[in-house]
């Protein structure tokens, strides 16, 4: 495992103290956090579930009183007797309102007791008696007797199955034995039926009480009103769905067995809110449903997890907001606690940087060089700072130490260089003027040594600081003119050299080597051989070139490679090659230049596609030794 490494006291102080602090804020806001989401969750669990629960109470409320309704009717003994000796007559026997006074006026009776029943009440919109020959007496939105085939209600086959018990169904309106108009198609009505017994228990015929499902579904509608986000379902006790009401407007039947499957797959318990699918819009729901002991109905809550838990959404943006206000803080304040603790190094940092070279060759006091302006108030701080002083004294002295010797190192090397190139010079003029005396060149022998004399003059007295470029160039021309006796019309040369840079400071011998090292290798052709010593200055740069072209067959390809090779090669030196006197005479240049000149030295050799070499040399119009 590899440690991270902090690169300074500062970065570590504020690492731990933020560490420390942020994991002290993320515990305490997820403990917080923890306990308020769990509170707000077991409200809207609580919630949801009274709120089932009301709706139960409520539907049960509307279904005892139907049931107490059908059950007035069952008990009622002016019922039974006008039920047994009016309603249902022998079949033989066939009475009618019109054609029995008594018969009309029993049955009146009848419907003046249900709609006595009724009106006090408000339990039902219909009551109705069915005999079981299919007669019906009607009460409420009809009032009247009907003939109608009791074996094709809906609730028939139950009703005489459960002998006596209740039996509640959802009949759509257009199927009530209305002929008033009020059972209308589309409209949704809720039927209690029983068996109807007289006084010895014998089954005598049937009472339907029918209310309008709107009317008992009254207050699960009021609650939903505006809330798009809530679906209530309610399912009877063989699980078939009674609200919401089945429409071509709405086609719950798949939503319907998804509610079912919801309860009876997964196992839920009831009165706990689940979190489950919207089996129509796939999204997240929470659900509670609630069993009614009473119908046993079962009354299904289902809401949008969104916005059932908008608050705890607003809670955790909020304690988003405020746990990053106070992480901002954290940093801010362990940013200010490890600066307040590192700044008496920060301010000696300062004080080290800024102190460059100069300040140390002056000789300026180090005791003052490196105090600090203010003092701290850490104690180890302050003895750190008097140590560091004692230890910067030593460093003064040894840094002034060091640059006298490497000052006079390099004057050593460029003398060094220059006593390699008074005997190279010597060499090859010795040389010349024993192929003149063989030639018996007598008078341009004398004209000969009186050049080299003024030019040995010139180098005898070397002098580190350079010489004028002038001066340089009038060496050259005399060197030249020996090569003009010697060569006479064969050689030609030219100088472009602009006044302005007559002036300009190099090292001695800089220039001449390079018309030497033409004299050796350019005359190889054919004569007449032209020479061109052309000078440039560039006043905005601050630099200065000189260049020298011949007319000869050019360098070879390998030698050129490897001198440019030198050249690049130079910039990684650590120390000055060891030199030879023969054949050195471009390397001598070129590391003069870099002693001279350091990196702004220039040096650039390449064949002319015309024929000839053309070198160029250069450096700063400032010396820049290094």
């Amino acid at each position: 495992m590899v440690k991270y490494r902090f690169r300074t006291l500062q970065q570590s102080l504020f690492a731990y103290y933020s560490g420390v602090f942020i994991v002290f804020s993320l515990i305490v806001a997820s403990l917080l956090y923890v306990f308020l989401a769990n509170d707000i969750r077991s409200r809207s669990a609580e919630q949801q579930k009274q709120l089932g629960n009301s709706m139960v109470g409520n539907l049960d409320q509307e279904i005892v009183k139907m049931n107490n309704f059908s059950m007035n009717i069952v008990y009622s003994n002016l019922v039974k007797e006008h039920f047994s000796h009016y309603l249902s007559p022998a079949e033989d026997n066939e009475q009618t309102l019109t054609s029995d006074p008594a018969f009309y006026k029993d049955t009146t009776t009848l419907i003046d007791v249900i709609l006595a029943i009724i009106s006090s009440s408000n339990t039902a919109k219909q009551a109705n008696i069915y005999d079981v020959n299919g007669k019906m007496l009607g009460a409420g939105a009809f009032n009247g007797q009907l003939s109608v085939d009791l074996t094709q209600r809906p609730w028939y086959e139950e009703t005489w199955a459960r002998n006596g018990w209740r039996v509640i169904s959802l009949l759509d309106g257009g199927a009530l034995p209305m002929p008033t108009g009020q059972g209308e198609s589309g409209k949704p009505y809720l039927s209690l039926t029983r068996v109807y017994k007289d006084g010895n228990y014998v089954s005598q015929g049937v009472v339907e009480i029918l209310q309008d499902a709107g009317t008992v579904f009254q207050h699960l509608n009021d609650v939903q009103a505006g809330k798009e986000d809530l679906s209530v379902y309610v399912l009877n006790e063989r699980n078939e769905l009674l609200y919401p009401f089945l429409s071509n407007e709405h086609p719950l039947t798949a939503i319907h067995s998804d509610v079912v499957n919801l309860i009876r797959n997964d196992h839920y318990p009831p009165e706990t809110m689940q979190e489950v699918v919207d089996p129509n819009g796939n999204s997240k729901q929470m659900m509670t449903y609630t069993t009614s002991q009473e119908t046993g109905w079962t009354v299904i809550v289902m809401q949008s997890k969104q916005s059932l838990f908008a608050n705890l959404n607003r809670m955790a943006f909020l304690f988003m907001g405020a746990t990053l206000a106070t992480l901002i803080l954290i940093l801010l304040l362990s940013y200010l606690i490890s600066k307040r603790v590192t700044l008496p190094l920060h301010r000696l940092q300062r004080i080290i940087q800024k102190t460059g070279l100069h300040d140390l060759t002056t000789g300026q006091d180090s005791g003052q060089l490196f105090k600090l302006e203010v003092p701290g108030s850490i104690r180890e701080m302050d003895e750190l700072n008097d140590t560091f002083i004692q230890l910067n004294q030593q460093l003064v002295q040894s840094f002034q130490d060091m640059l006298a010797i490497k000052s006079q190192e390099t004057d050593a090397r460029l003398l060094a260089l220059q006593s390699q190139m008074n005997p190279h010079f010597l060499y090859n003029n010795i040389t010349n003027i024993s192929i003149m005396a063989e030639e018996g060149m007598n008078e341009q022998i004398v004209a000969f040594c009186g050049h080299i004399a003024s030019m040995l003059r010139y180098i005898s007295a070397p002098n580190k600081s350079g010489v004028p470029l002038e001066k340089e160039i009038d060496y050259c021309e005399r060197y030249l003119k020996c090569m003009k006796i010697r060569f006479e019309d064969d050689l030609l040369y030219e100088f472009h050299v602009p006044d302005l840079m007559k002036n300009l400071q190099v090292p001695m011998l800089l220039i001449q080597p390079l018309l030497e090292n033409v004299m050796k290798y350019g005359l190889r052709d054919t004569p007449p051989w032209k020479l061109h010593i052309i000078g440039e200055l560039d006043t905005l740069q601050e630099t200065w070139l000189m260049t020298v072209e011949d007319n000869g067959p050019g360098m070879e390809p390998e030698a050129l490679t490897l001198i440019q090779q030198y050249i690049q090669q130079s910039q990684e030196w650590e120390r000055m090659p060891e030199l030879e006197i023969n054949g050195m005479g471009l390397k001598n240049i070129w590391i003069r230049l870099k002693l001279w000149y350091g990196s702004a030295a220039h040096m650039h050799i390449s064949n002319k596609p015309s024929g000839g070499v053309s070198i160029t040399i250069g450096g700063s119009i400032r010396k820049e030794q290094s």
